[in-house]
């Protein structure tokens, strides 16, 4: 129906007029007569327009108008995309209209209803931009709600993932005239402009950059700086952190006043606003010339940061009820966040203590978690990353300074000196490395004292010098090995519960660093643990389960030992078997330690096994059943969780990894081999990663229990080889290096596919080192197996597989890969000359090489020189690095 031509019946009209004014009585069941006629309403086909046509008339009331207006924007909302382009194009023309309405309300309902219309269609809508601001910039009556309708539209558009082309021309269009209002003093509505501004500029600073004068913004907010609106403060402050940033050179001509003002706002009584500006110096450290900028100012800055570093009142107050003897108290059910299993790898050592990551509730172990990003925080990690900058020769500023804190008589102020102690560790290692014995036993007498937050900051401190304490007078471990390790542990049983998380988690950092040199000590860390399992609540007993497998990775197979498994087992077996609920968190928890304790124990594990892997089963069989119910009745069932199966797909891995042949009973007489190949199809990432690994250490296991059905998973496995899935497509290279060494040439039949994508990914310079290593290994596996294959430029992929390979430590694998190495290169005379030289490179990377690969290697050498002849071999030789030559003659002869 074309809305142009369309007339309203008038019987309708006064039928929705009485309903709409029925709807303004406050009374049940007027109400719900009010509901029932608005369902059968609904039907009518030209029901918005009835709508529109009563929100656009003056002779309604403005509250029957507004009501319509509401009912309106919630059907547009639900019928809009299913509306003719001529009725959709009506309704945008009227509301454009009515934005110039005299009713303030009508004016408001037109504005939220444009907003859920340019929400998915703006690109079609291209009037309305340029309208909006127009009637912004003519500053009357109407410009408030024109203002408001665009603030709201480039909102939305920021939260919309749209093309950066798409974003461009509203930018352009737009930005120009707020950065020209920012500098009207009249303009009330200065501060929403420059929120949105940096909002914009924060998500899209190239696309900014191209918009508007920089320079001119710049300037105009810099006019703002007196204000005595504290969010306008904020948005002054963030405007310079966002040019910082950016390297935006516009800022350089006004670097010195921003600085000076910057430093006094870091005074600022509004915590907010001197986070804000404290912002820009730990921002500024990601710079190259962040010495040049901030030297002139570091005798001021230093102090500032210090005094900031601080616990402030609102900080205190969030954590005044986790300050005493709470050991004994249940977890609070805010104390209890999701948990993710630590990742030794993922985060510098100490990091997290700073961190402002969304996920810092899970990773801040050493400080309340629910505290948030403050400016103590933000003073602590600007104080880190200054001193990685300047080093050693911020000392003589900082000693003195931080000295007199740790006098101070107030516990706060020497928790911020502890606190700045160990912020700096890293960037003043070297020349704080006199003072460390002196600093270690202070920070071990501050461990015992009365004040639980110092306590709790000297757990992380510690864990910041960790590298040392371990490694120094290593003949000597009871200086400061022992003392530390045995200080830190007997806080596992401190009457904090805060203090407790902080000294388990430098524990961690501890065992991370000493690796072997905990053997001797393994029976007095499981004493501690035992304490932990009866004592701890959720929040302290899931980073034990950390501390523990933290263990398991440092000490390996050395914690096998049957009284060692007689500890640590009964009560971790204890609270696996008590958790009934497979999706729980803490149930998870257990699983995660269980998945790095297994491959230590070894076989050790094999009274417990069976439970384990019944339960890891289940786990994976339900989550998939759930999944299926999901994708079939999505409106009757939720999507199941899957992180749970994913972690049950490593405690199998680790499994296999630990147990080796004791485990293909299990295999053998279970569904396993069938649910792998859902889950090898499984539309995440990280469940395809680890379903793969399990498979391919599976291959090497039971290999012929695989056989009869490995034609139909190696097509599910070449399909992961997509380098744009970094840890898949490196388990699947992988994966398919075992297939090779076990299956020969009979992996013929996939030959070509699984070249072409290896051969891809080698010339993918985008893509992670690891991957290229794993694929170029497999590469030169699938030579040896089938020595008569080619690729386009064979020498240049050669040559790249010499080069990855040299990187690899000795291994099966890489015994394999270098016999491919020896084959292509004997099969393809016309390998290029000049690339041998990598060839003998990798040869050379070997320390311990098997007797029958050696003489291969050799002959090839031999072989090669004897076609060049002396003359051409010994110019040849004289390009080999002086080491190269002597390791080709001390392992080959040559």
């Amino acid at each position: 129906m074309n809305l142009g031509e369309w007339r309203p019946q008038e019987t309708i009209i006064n039928n929705i007029k009485e309903t709409l004014q029925l709807a303004l009585v406050p009374n049940s069941d007027a109400q719900k007569t009010v509901q029932d006629r608005l369902l059968l309403m609904q039907n009518l086909t030209d029901f918005p327009n009835y709508l529109l046509f009563i929100l656009g008339n003056p002779g309604f009331s403005e509250d029957i108008r507004s009501l319509s207006g509401i009912l309106l924007k919630n059907n547009i909302q639900s019928t809009y995309n299913n509306m003719s382009v001529e009725n959709t194009q009506k309704i945008k023309n009227e509301c454009l209209r009515l934005l110039r309405d005299t009713s303030r309300e009508v004016r408001t309902s037109i504005s939220n209803i444009i907003v859920i219309i340019a929400k998915d269609n703006l690109k079609t809508w291209p009037e309305l931009v340029p309208i909006l601001t127009k009637s912004f910039v003519a500053q009357d009556e109407f410009s408030e709600v024109a203002l408001t309708t665009l603030f709201t539209v480039c909102e939305e558009l920021i939260n919309s993932q749209k093309p950066q082309e798409e974003i461009y021309k509203i930018t352009k269009e737009v930005f120009p005239k707020f950065v020209e209002f920012v500098g009207v003093e009249e303009c009330s509505v200065r501060p929403n402009i420059v929120r949105l501004t940096n909002q914009f500029l924060q998500d899209y600073f190239g696309v900014m950059k191209q918009s508007i004068d920089l320079g001119i913004y710049l300037r105009n907010v810099m006019q703002l700086a007196n204000t005595n609106d504290m969010d306008l403060q904020k948005n002054v402050c963030h405007t310079f952190v966002i040019y910082i940033d950016n390297h935006e050179e516009t800022l350089l001509p006004h670097l010195h006043d921003i600085i000076c003002f910057l430093l006094e706002k870091c005074h600022h009584e509004d915590q907010d606003v001197a986070l804000q500006a404290c912002e820009f110096w730990l921002a500024s450290t990601k710079i190259n010339t962040c010495k040049d900028i901030l030297s002139p100012y570091i005798e001021k800055l230093l102090p500032t940061l210090l005094k900031n570093m601080r616990y402030s009142a609102s900080e205190l107050n969030m954590i005044k009820d986790s300050l005493g003897a709470d050991a004994t108290k249940k977890d609070l059910s805010k104390d209890i966040s999701p948990f993710h299993f630590r990742d030794r790898n993922a985060v510098a050592d100490g990091e997290e203590y700073y961190s402002d990551e969304e996920t810092e509730d899970q990773s801040d172990d050493f400080d309340d978690f629910y505290v948030g990003w403050t400016l103590r925080k933000c003073s602590a990690a600007s104080l880190d990353s200054i001193a990685v900058k300047f080093g050693d020769e911020i000392l003589p500023l900082l000693i003195p300074l931080i000295s007199e804190m740790l006098q101070n008589p107030d516990h706060l102020v020497k928790e911020s000196a502890i606190l700045a102690l160990g912020a700096i560790a890293e960037g003043c290692f070297n020349g704080l490395k006199s003072e460390l014995p002196e600093l270690v036993r202070f920070l071990i007498s501050c461990m015992n004292d009365e004040h639980s937050v110092v306590r709790v900051i000297t757990c992380w401190t510690l864990s910041r010098y960790v590298s040392w304490i371990v490694n120094v007078h290593a003949d000597n471990p009871e200086e400061y090995f022992v003392p530390v390790m045995t200080i830190l542990l007997k806080h596992f049983v401190d009457e904090n519960k805060r203090v407790q998380r902080a000294a388990i988690s430098a524990f961690c950092i501890f065992q991370e660093e000493a690796q072997l040199k905990l053997i001797p000590y393994i029976d007095f860390i499981l004493a501690g643990f035992k304490y932990g399992f009866e004592q701890f609540h959720c929040r302290s007993l899931y980073l034990l389960y950390d501390a523990i497998g933290v263990l398991a990775q440092s000490v390996g197979n050395h914690l096998s030992k049957d009284e060692y498994v007689n500890k640590l087992l009964p009560p971790l077996m204890n609270k696996f078997t008590e958790l009934k609920n497979f999706y729980d968190d803490h149930f998870i928890a257990v699983l995660e330690c269980l998945s790095n304790v297994i491959p230590a124990l070894e076989v050790s594990f094999l009274p417990y096994s069976e439970i384990v892997y019944c339960h890891c089963l289940q786990l994976i069989n339900d989550t998939l059943i759930a999944s299926v119910n999901y994708q079939q009745n999505p409106n009757e069932y939720d999507p199941p969780d899957k992180e749970p199966m994913n972690v049950a797909h490593d405690v199998l891995y680790s499994m296999a990894l630990g147990l080796k042949t004791h485990f293909v009973t299990y295999v053998t007489n279970s569904n396993l081999i069938y649910l792998l190949y859902t889950t090898m199809q499984d539309s995440s990432n990280l469940i395809r990663q680890t379903s793969i690994a399990l498979y391919g250490e599976l291959i090497g296991l039971c290999y012929p229990f695989l056989a009869s059905s490995v034609n139909e998973y190696i097509p599910l496995i070449i399909k992961n080889l997509d380098e744009h899935t970094d840890g898949v497509c490196n388990n699947a290279a992988w994966v398919i290096g075992k297939l090779c060494s076990v299956m020969g040439n009979t992996i013929q039949p996939f030959l070509q596919e699984i070249l072409n994508a290896f051969v891809h990914i080698l010339r993918t310079p985008a893509v992670a080192r690891t991957m290229h290593k794993t694929v170029a290994i497999s590469l030169c596996i699938v030579f040896f197996v089938c020595p008569e294959v080619s690729v386009p430029d064979m020498d240049v992929i050669v040559k790249n597989c010499c080069m990855l390979v040299r990187n690899v430590r000795d291994s099966d694998e890489k015994d394999l890969a270098f016999r491919g190495l020896c084959e292509v290169i004997v099969r393809h005379p016309e390998f290029n000359k000049q690339y041998f030289i990598f060839f003998c490179d990798a040869a050379a990377s070997w320390v311990n090489i098997r007797v029958d690969l050696k003489q291969m290697v050799k002959n090839v050498l031999l072989s090669f020189k004897q076609q060049c002849g002396d003359d051409n071999w010994r110019q040849f030789y004289t390009q080999f690095p002086e080491a190269l030559k002597v390791k080709l003659q001390d392992l080959y002869g040559v």
